[in-house]
């Protein structure tokens, strides 16, 4: 048996070989990562063994660089193994690090580390969960570019027209976004009527805005503190920002349809499991999305606990002194998914009676209210484990049944 260890990198992979005594069984290299540096190192494998079945290769887990690898190698019927960085990293720590060319330590650490047999091998989605997380991960890239110029907006405005807001507390509303497109700043509505303003919602049904409100709105502008500097570009700024939102968010509503259609279409064996997610108060579809989307059959994992620190839903913790206290989620984990089921526990908290009940109890015995959060994310978390794995529906009776944390 040759344990291989990969390095993954964007131009070249570092490659070292070692046999079933641990020792190197040729002297490390490197190849291109393209297709001809794929087939030197199918080439250079077989210079040692044609039976692909007397190789593991190890690869860290690195994203846009290791998926074209792993899916090249394993076609070609060898057995590539994911690797988390964080395990990888912890077994560096310890290794004996013998004498190898730096460019191929990381190499060498993964395959004595496959050697050992004391890696955990990262799971690979099927092809309908792989296709809903890329979709997710693309409504995350939309969520963070529109809180982007949501904020670029809003700082032109508070120097622009900061009276605005005592009419529109949120300025992002569809009401104050026609008036703000076509009217930017103080100076803009200061020539404005109110029959011009009231104009612009002439389309829009069940709008509100009234004769008043443009009447106030206009008296606002008129004594408003902005002196008209960099009028122009400011103006500019925010018309084009405006442009940019707009656009995505209607990209961002038709990737949500497309998530949407995906599970309705690509997962018939297992819509029944996610229909009953759908059943438990205060778990909306895109937590579900997000959760099987980033975290794939959750039957994969032997128990609730396993799964919950896949996620990594636990909180870092400080102490100085004799005190404590609790930070954020931790870093380790799968963000989007920790986040989905972070916001959900809130809103559970709302309209959930029994996680409502479990978080009273948790800040009543001296819990801070992060830790409480925390605690029924976790809980959430064994529901929707149960509720998958073994095709339940949502039954309030169980679910404070021999919580104890």
């Amino acid at each position: 048996m040759y344990y291989v260890g990969v390095d993954i990198a964007k131009e070249k992979h570092y490659v070292c070989v070692l046999d079933e005594s641990r020792e190197v069984a040729c002297k490390p290299f490197w190849i291109h990562s393209d297709i001809l540096g794929l087939i030197e190192l199918l080439k250079r494998l077989a210079e040692l063994s044609l039976d692909s079945d007397d190789f593991t290769i190890g690869i860290e887990s690195t994203g846009a660089f290791s998926e074209n690898f792993y899916s090249y190698i394993t076609e070609a019927d060898y057995k590539v193994i994911l690797l988390n960085s964080y395990q990888t990293a912890k077994y560096r720590d310890f290794s004996t690090m013998k004498k190898i060319k730096n460019d191929s330590i990381d190499a060498y650490v993964i395959a004595e580390l496959l050697a050992s047999g004391k890696y955990k091998a990262s799971h690979i989605s099927d092809e309908e969960y792989h296709d809903l997380k890329v979709l997710n991960r693309l409504k995350k890239s939309l969520d963070d570019k529109i809180k982007t110029v949501k904020r670029e907006i809003s700082t032109v405005m508070a120097t622009v027209n900061p009276e605005i807001a005592n009419v529109f507390p949120n300025i992002f509303t569809k009401t104050a976004l026609e008036i703000i497109k076509g009217y930017p700043t103080a100076l803009d509505i200061q020539k404005a009527t109110p029959e011009k303003l009231t104009r612009l919602f002439r389309h829009i049904k069940g709008n509100s805005f009234s004769d008043e409100k443009a009447k106030y709105l206009i008296e606002l502008a008129k004594s408003s503190i902005y002196t008209g500097r960099a009028y122009e570009s400011r103006a500019l700024m925010i018309k084009t920002n405006i442009k940019i939102l707009e656009l995505l968010i209607q990209e961002k509503d038709e990737i949500e349809v497309q998530i949407q259609e995906l599970i309705d279409k690509r997962f018939d064996d297992d819509i029944s499991n996610i229909d009953n997610l759908k059943t438990i108060p205060g778990v909306a579809e895109k937590t579900i999305a997000a959760i099987i989307g980033e975290c794939g059959d959750l039957r994969r994992f032997d128990s609730a606990k396993a799964f919950i620190g896949f996620l990594g839903l636990y909180p870092t913790l400080y102490q100085s002194g004799k005190s404590f206290s609790t930070g954020t989620l931790a870093k380790r984990g799968i963000p989007i998914a920790k986040h989905a089921l972070y916001l959900a526990a809130v809103a559970s908290i709302r309209h959930n009676t029994e996680l409502h009940k479990l978080f009273r109890d948790k800040v009543s015995m001296g819990k801070s209210k992060k830790e409480a959060i925390i605690i029924v994310a976790k809980k959430l978390a064994t529901i929707i484990y149960s509720l998958f794995k073994y095709n339940q529906p949502y039954n309030p009776s169980r679910v404070l049944i021999q919580h104890k944390k």
